[in-house]
């Protein structure tokens, strides 16, 4: 029995080791900042009616309110690439970042602040 045990668990342990590690992650303004100088996969998660009063230049709005979120961000980005997202100030940014982790991509990173902390920086 305790040779079955074992077993299992080695067999556990190795399976576990070989997963890709998918990251979430919360970005500074700063490295948000140096970041914009590269080609980039940007997503705006916040309304039609916020991303009106401003956004930054290359972002793809998809609303988070939208049914069709995790859909729609999935075909139009690369799951295989960074994906950098952000909202108003944080809150709908972290919960799409998760969401998407669930769904397969490898990396979100999370404007820290949102793009309210943006405007100011």
């Amino acid at each position: 029995m305790k040779k079955v045990f074992f077993i299992f668990i080695m067999m556990y342990s190795f399976s576990s080791c070989a997963q890709e590690t998918k990251q979430y992650q919360l970005i500074s303004q700063e490295e948000f900042a140096e970041i914009l100088t590269k080609e980039i996969q940007l997503l705006d998660v916040r309304t039609p009616q916020e991303y009106q009063q401003g956004y930054i230049e290359g972002a793809v709005l998809i609303n988070f309110f939208d049914p069709d979120f995790v859909t729609k961000v999935s075909t139009r980005f690369d799951k295989n690439k960074p994906l950098y997202i952000y909202c108003a100030v944080g809150g709908r940014s972290n919960k799409a970042a998760r969401k998407l982790i669930a769904v397969g991509f490898d990396s979100v990173y999370d404007l820290k602040g949102g793009f309210t902390k943006w405007k100011k920086f």
